[in-house]
């Protein structure tokens, strides 16, 4: 079989050194270049083609920021590495850009092995390379012109804990952000399975702000085709509706991620629809694919190479698949397909998917859910409802 190739750069031959010998073991699977500035690297990667580069960020000339971000506009299906042992603000926001996973300095071998190891894992088996070649080029994920007044209210310096919170819970590109950022050592431990409103009050208001500056610089603000900006606003919605509802649905252990896995579950229509203007693109909203790729694909494949949780990972790609719960309890998929569906009843239904009427009463007469003295189609409307109001308004 081919080996896998890994490319690392870093101006400091010590640590180049370092990395040769303690990633010795790994000769015999992995084909690895070292090198010392940004060219050099940009070079090698134009004359063949490598599956992951690790950088350092503070680096003469090209710095690790500028290389990876040459990286994924060149190369978006190489997958991108920062280790680094500067975490200020302002280098905190590069890395949140420019890389997939992040590390800090010194490293144990370990942990950038486990790292490596799950990049070189491809989530699609239909279409492996394609997936990983959109995703790894997505950087930020798009957001309608009527929700940009509640990211501009979060940067406002009067905004408060409480607003940084609602915001990030209803904002797509902002929860997979932080998301990210959360799960990685770059940024200090974290509770595994935290939910967004303990992520914002772990990271505080300046990060926050920091990390939504960055990806309102890099949303598309032009405006789409109105076909492709209402699908964008109906997945917006749908996810939104979809996230509220499940607070309810899941069991408090399970809550924090089936939440999460909600309000990303069409990340991939999102990115491959507000990508349509790109140059060789080619989107099938009947198909929902772009350049054959089922969007779902890419959006697992881009959640993947963030390195978000497995349950949020999983409960997105099995959205469209029935479950069958046992009767321990339903589990983050299950959780997540249970709101989805009752939302698919509401005005925040999503026209790409249908309603299943018989998996959803046999998901309504699970213990977990018939224990709770719940209306569960009344839930479902008042949660479509604060979805689209907040849809129309961008805020709450």
């Amino acid at each position: 079989m081919t080996k896998a190739r890994a490319l690392f750069v870093d101006d400091e031959p010590r640590i180049l050194d370092g990395l040769r010998r303690s990633l010795r073991g790994k000769r015999g699977e992995w084909e690895m270049t070292f090198v010392s500035e940004g060219v050099e690297a940009l070079k090698l990667l134009a004359e063949s083609p490598y599956d992951v580069v690790v950088s350092d960020m503070r680096m003469p000339g090209m710095d690790g920021a500028e290389l990876l971000t040459n990286v994924s506009q060149r190369h978006p299906e190489v997958a991108r590495v920062v280790l680094s042992g500067h975490i200020e603000p302002e280098a905190a926001i590069q890395v949140a850009v420019a890389g997939h996973r992040f590390l800090t300095k010194p490293s144990d071998a370990e942990s950038l092995i486990a790292v490596i190891e799950q990049l070189l894992i491809k989530t699609s088996s239909a279409h492996q390379s394609e997936a990983r070649r959109i995703a790894g080029g997505v950087r930020a994920i798009p957001t309608l012109p009527e929700h940009t007044d509640g990211i501009v209210g979060l940067l406002a310096p009067e905004a408060n804990l409480s607003y940084a919170v609602q915001t990030a819970m209803h904002d797509v590109g902002l929860t997979a952000k932080l998301l990210q950022l959360s799960n990685s050592r770059f940024f200090g431990s974290r509770p595994r399975n935290s939910s967004v409103e303990s992520i914002v009050n772990a990271m505080g208001v300046p990060m926050v702000q920091a990390v939504a500056g960055a990806g309102h610089v890099l949303r598309p603000t032009a405006a789409w085709d109105p076909a492709i900006e209402q699908h964008l606003r109906a997945a917006w919605r749908h996810a939104v509706a979809t996230a509220c509802l499940v607070d309810f649905v899941a069991s408090p252990a399970n809550r924090p991620h089936a939440q999460a896995a909600a309000l990303l579950q069409d990340v991939g229509r999102l990115v491959c629809l507000a990508a349509v203007g790109d140059t060789g693109s080619a989107v099938d909203l009947g198909a929902e694919t772009r350049d054959g790729v089922p969007f779902r694909d890419v959006g697992v494949e881009l959640l993947h190479l963030w390195g978000l949780p497995p349950p949020i990972v999983t409960a997105v790609a099995q959205r469209d698949v029935a479950q069958s719960p046992g009767l321990s309890g339903l589990g983050v998929a299950a959780a997540v397909r249970t709101a989805h569906l009752l939302i698919q009843e509401t005005e925040s239904a999503s026209p790409a998917a249908g309603t299943h009427a018989e998996e959803l009463a046999q998901l309504l007469s699970h213990p977990q859910l018939k224990a709770q003295d719940v209306d569960w189609r009344r839930a479902a409307d008042e949660a479509s409802r604060q979805a689209g109001l907040w849809n129309s308004h961008g805020r709450q």
